[in-house]
């Protein structure tokens, strides 16, 4: 049976301002009042789908590009619209991969430097550098003088990247062929770092090195959760948001980032769906915008991975039965917020303490309004929100630790990498 989804009520004063919007909500107020701030609000919410993102990926022909942007995209290779992986011969012209869910958020395979087609002298003017916010370098081997040379030309432009290490995987696997009896991971681990850190370390002492395996099923292993971390941390502003609310659930690190994002939302969803409250619905008395209501818990599902698509795709991908899933998430969900979502939203407005004092969130005045702010139904949807994102994010968490418990890695067999 499900958890109880009612959890104490919220730190408002932990709710995380945008100070953007803030300011924004500030200036629309005193320049119009409170008519039309619903769609004022409503756009502000929205205005991260129209940021663009554009993220460079750079190594030699084998280094495992595709198979990264691929999994970056939440696909794999069969997948239509997936990168080509396991191409031999190098990359001549830009390639570019948009996400399948959020198309602002692109990724482009650079062709290598250092080519007859791609010299030194015009390799920057040519892939036109800077129009691109973030570099990743990958390397299956050891990072090559040109990898090193283009760093110092991101560098150059005021640009970031990383250094990422790939295929580590088939490292490990070939060692413990190699040598069984002295077999550990760790070391080896250690050992590679350390050989790319002599080599990066050239170009920036601070310089740092991500070891991953670039295939989806190994999302949460190696460095692959510490890269994304860094990768959304990175990013100034809007396109920081942009870019965690445009990432694959992959790993944890990025389904916390999306809830810190999510829950300094909600009191900007709370206003738009009390601004434009409609009369109550049977068996409720609150007046609040019901169906934009259900679009944000919809939309929470979304982007945590908690709805039908991106649950059959996890099964499909980790070989779990679906059932299996389902179970183990509604021990913390309930089972119609799987299968009925606006019963769902009835039954949390429905369980919310009415007696919630509406002083807890008089501080949003100065940015919603009073003629909002101090109703019933703010008080209430931004409880009901906030609540549930915590309940949710325990459920996407739990659904990491159920994938790493329960999964069978294509790669699971005496004859292939670990």
């Amino acid at each position: 049976m499900a958890t109880n989804t009612s959890v104490p009520p919220c730190d408002y004063d932990m709710a995380d301002l945008s100070e953007d919007d803030k300011a924004a909500a500030q200036k629309y107020l005193s320049e119009h009042g409170v008519r039309g701030i619903e769609g004022f609000l409503a756009e502000r919410l929205d205005a991260w789908r129209k940021c663009p993102l554009h993220i460079a990926i750079t190594g030699d022909s084998g280094a495992g590009k595709s198979t990264l942007i691929n999994t970056l995209r939440n696909l794999r290779a069969e997948d239509e619209g997936a990168a080509k992986v396991g191409v031999v011969e190098t990359t001549r012209i830009v390639q570019s991969y948009s996400h399948p869910s959020y198309p602002n958020l692109v990724f482009h395979d650079l062709p290598g430097v250092g080519t007859l087609e791609f010299k030194k002298s015009t390799y920057v003017d040519q892939v036109n550098l800077s129009r691109y916010d973030f570099f990743l370098i990958i390397s299956r081997t050891r990072f090559t003088e040109n990898d090193l040379w283009l760093a110092n030309e991101i560098k150059r432009i005021g640009k970031r990247f990383f250094f990422i290490r790939t295929n580590i995987d088939q490292d490990l696997y070939n060692e413990k062929v190699d040598h069984p009896k002295n077999y550990s991971e760790a070391l080896i681990l250690q050992r590679i770092q350390e050989n790319c850190l002599t080599h990066i370390r050239t170009v920036d002492d601070n310089a740092n090195v991500f070891l991953i395996s670039g295939r989806l099923n190994y999302t949460s292993r190696f460095d692959f959760p510490k890269m994304c971390s860094a990768l959304l941390r990175d990013y100034p502003g809007l396109k920081r948001h942009a870019m965690i609310l445009a990432m694959s659930t992959n790993c944890k690190e990025v389904i916390r980032a999306k809830v810190d994002v999510l829950r300094g939302q909600t009191w900007v969803a709370a206003a738009v769906s009390a601004a434009v409250a409609t009369p109550p619905i049977p068996g409720l008395s609150v007046m609040f915008d019901f169906s934009l209501t259900v679009g944000f818990v919809l939309f929470y599902k979304k982007q945590l991975g908690l709805d039908d698509e991106s649950l059959t795709r996890i099964a499909q991908v980790h070989h779990i039965p679906v059932y299996v899933i389902q179970d183990e998430l509604q021990k913390i969900l309930p089972a119609h917020f799987f299968t009925a979502v606006p019963e769902f939203v009835v039954s949390l407005v429905k369980k919310q303490a009415v007696g919630t004092a509406t002083e807890e969130v008089l501080r949003y005045v100065p940015y919603v309004g009073s003629a909002i702010c101090a109703t019933v139904s703010f008080t209430i949807i931004l409880s009901v929100l906030r609540n549930l994102l915590n309940v949710m994010e325990k459920a996407a968490l739990a659904l990491i630790d159920i994938v790493a418990e329960r999964s069978v890695s294509d790669d699971e067999d005496d004859d292939s990498p670990i």
